[in-house]
Formats: C-alpha cells, structure tokens, sequence
C-alpha cells in the first residue's frame, strides 16, 4: 500500500466518529385540508359516486399527501364508505342509479330523430334517381347532350 492511501484512511478513520450521525426520518406532519376543498371533494365524491386519492389529486389538483388527507377527511365526515382496493364509494350519492335522470332519455330520442330524417332523406335520394332512371333524360340533358 502506497503511503498516501495509508495516510488518507488512516485520518478517515480517525474523522469517522466525530461526525454528526444522519437525523432520523421522522413521520411528515398530515397535510391540511380546508372546509373548501372538502365540500368540492364531498361534490365530486356524490356526484360520481365514487372517490380516491387519484381522481381526487387529478380534478382538485393537489398533491398525493393532501388528496390522502381529503380522503380522510371525507371518511370522517361520513361522506364516502371505507376505501376498499383504493376506491371508496359515496354513502348518499347524487345520482343512485349511476346516471343523470332524464338526461340519456333525450339523447336517446335525439339520435332516434336524427336516425329517421337521414333514412327519409336516403329514401328520397333513391326515388329521384328511379324516377330519372325511367323516365329517361329531361330536356336540358339532351339539350346540353346536342349542342
């Protein structure tokens, strides 16, 4: 061994024990919720019918640490059951049946409307060109045809 790499651990050994040791890690303080950001949680939580700490973090853009605390204080509260896996649903939901009453019945019909008036429209496409088919060319075809 060279003496400079002697001497360099040896006076790291001796440096050693008078260093500070790391601090321990202690636990983060939770974070803190307002009644604010509660009451759009609890909103979120019945109108979906469901809640995590993800859809929370992703629509009332917080961190991870504050939707956990949201999802807390949402248990608390009583407004959404337990998590279990990850998700937890809402103890009296906007919404039971999972949809908004009234709302897919006229979207329903809209698209029934649409769906009639575009085959009357393909109907009477099809008779004019049957009608021509038939009667043979008017008069400005053969008249455009002749000169």
């Amino acid at each position: 061994m060279k003496r400079r790499d002697f001497l360099r651990s040896a006076g790291a050994a001796a440096v050693i024990p008078v260093l500070p040791l790391p601090a321990m890690a202690v636990p983060a303080a939770a974070a803190p919720v307002n009644a604010f950001q509660v009451g759009w949680a609890a909103l979120y939580a019945r109108a979906h019918n469901q809640a995590s700490p993800a859809l929370i973090q992703k629509w009332l853009r917080v961190g991870p640490e504050q939707a956990n605390a949201l999802m807390g204080e949402l248990a608390n509260q009583n407004i959404i059951k337990l998590p279990v896996a990850g998700s937890a649903t809402a103890v009296q939901p906007m919404y039971p049946a999972g949809r908004v009453p009234g709302m897919f019945n006229k979207t329903k019909k809209a698209v029934e409307t649409a769906k009639e008036v575009f085959d009357t429209l393909v109907k009477d496409d099809e008779t004019d060109e049957q009608v021509e088919s038939i009667s043979g060319p008017t008069r400005e075809e053969t008249a455009d045809a002749t000169s």
